[in-house]
């Protein structure tokens, strides 16, 4: 039997893809929230140095943590692949982290994207390439400060089915808030390492 996380990414299309890799938990957590069932065996924790980066709570509701190796994604998106290639590394430098709430009561998700060796420079400039390339309609990128942290925000209120997506590189690591509820995004940010 195909994992739910295969299925649920097997079924994504180029913007469900980022926002998927990005929170592999948002996918999972719809999942769960049908099947009111979760095994350790479903779980995923690939890297859990990456997913200490990650809070354990938000808004007051714990939140599950997991992490995928890129290697295991089995979505395929070029956008992606390009961001991958640009950095000059593949699927195999690649791992991922979501912070998420079972059964969808908190509109926010949190995640990390580490690119092993990448040129921290590189970090950002690709990943808006890559999430202006997996969209239909031009997004709008921002930088303001959260929580005392300059980040990036991609996407107005609307442009984005989960709502903006703010973004901070740590060394080889993309950091990630993705939320429409400001307040949410002020908590989740000031949870994260600077």
């Amino acid at each position: 039997m195909t994992p739910p996380i295969l299925r649920t990414r097997a079924r994504a299309t180029a913007v469900a893809l980022v926002a998927s890799v990005i929170l592999v938990g948002a996918a999972l957590a719809a999942e769960h929230a049908r099947d009111n069932v979760v095994t350790a065996a479903e779980l995923r924790h690939a890297d859990p140095e990456l997913e200490a980066l990650l809070p354990t709570s938000l808004g007051g509701i714990a939140l599950t943590v997991e992490s995928q190796a890129g290697t295991d994604l089995s979505t395929r998106s070029a956008p992606f692949d390009t961001f991958l290639e640009g950095l000059g590394k593949g699927r195999a430098d690649f791992t991922l982290a979501s912070a998420y709430a079972r059964g969808g009561d908190l509109k926010a998700e949190v995640g990390a994207w580490r690119v092993d060796g990448a040129d921290t420079a590189m970090l950002l400039p690709g990943f808006k390439d890559v999430m202006q390339a997996s969209s239909t309609t031009p997004l709008t990128i921002v930088e303001q400060t959260i929580a005392g942290r300059d980040v990036i925000r991609i996407g107005d209120p609307g442009q984005l089915t989960r709502g903006p997506l703010y973004v901070m590189v740590r060394g080889e690591t993309l950091l990630f808030v993705q939320t429409p509820e400001p307040s949410l995004a002020e908590e989740a940010m000031s949870k994260l390492p600077q």
